[in-house]
């Protein structure tokens, strides 16, 4: 007889895959042995895309803060160039 043990959080141990199986938001989704999930290469994707897109806002606030710190030590960054 063939059985395959659920764990707690109802989840199945894929062998082959070196995962486990289980419902997350009412999707079929895998998750690491030390049950992280495992991200979609578009969720992947959207991270790298988030992270790209704070990064950017980063650089473009970067002339503004460093006008201000001029402005706080004295120097009008106008006259500067």
């Amino acid at each position: 007889m063939f059985f395959i043990e659920v764990t707690a959080k109802g989840w199945l141990w894929s062998q082959q895959l070196g995962l486990y199986l289980g419902v997350e938001s009412g999707k079929l989704r895998f998750f690491t042995p030390n049950g992280q999930l495992v991200m979609l290469p578009e969720e992947e994707a959207n991270q790298q895309l988030q992270q790209a897109n704070q990064e950017l806002e980063q650089e473009r606030q970067r002339p503004a803060i460093l006008a201000e710190r001029l402005r706080t030590a004295g120097i009008d960054p106008e006259e500067i160039f």
